[in-house]
């Protein structure tokens, strides 16, 4: 089973899915944080289509990042396992069968943030990443306090990355 089912939607944008799966399996096996069983899906999206997502599911029609999707309800406590409703609870639903979560990243705006920032747009593109991957690990960012245990999650990530030579990103191909 693949750790990542990835998705280029941006056109003249490429990523190795092996790359993005190392990724996510790196971060589940080592990470301090909990993360939801099963497949993690991975979309690479431009601004249109981020844009039509966060308004139709944030009521929010701008530009952003990173949204995420939590994954099947029943896989929603780490490494617990539950059955469906009505199913044999002989029967739990196995982790393959699990659906962790979806992660929509911009590439647009990794790019145009790069650029701000005077860092590597692969570099931002792995933060949103990151991002994503730690809400569907529990964290969130909506509080102050929130914000900084993320901004301290993120970092702690991207150190763990950097260490297992994960990052930055280096088969992320940009649109010129």
């Amino acid at each position: 089973m693949s750790e990542a089912d990835v998705f280029c939607g941006r056109e003249n944008f490429s990523v190795d899915e092996t790359e993005i799966s190392a990724v996510v399996a790196c971060l589940r096996e080592h990470a301090p944080w909990d993360f939801p069983a099963g497949t993690l899906s991975v979309a690479f999206l431009g601004d249109e289509e981020i844009c039509r997502m966060h308004e139709e599911f944030l009521s929010d029609p701008s530009k952003t990042d990173v949204i995420t999707f939590p994954g099947d309800e029943v896989f929603s406590s780490p490494r617990e396992r539950a059955t469906h409703a009505g199913t044999d609870t002989a029967n739990p639903v196995s982790d393959e069968a699990a659906f962790a979560g979806e992660i929509c990243v911009c590439v647009d705006q990794a790019v145009r943030v790069a650029k701000e920032l005077n860092v590597a747009p692969a570099d931002e593109l792995l933060l949103y990443l990151v991002h994503g991957w730690l809400h569907l690990a529990g964290l969130d960012d909506i509080e102050e306090s929130d914000r900084q245990a993320m901004r301290a999650a993120e970092a702690l990530a991207l150190d763990l990355l950097r260490e297992k030579n994960l990052a930055p990103l280096k088969t992320a191909v940009f649109p010129q």
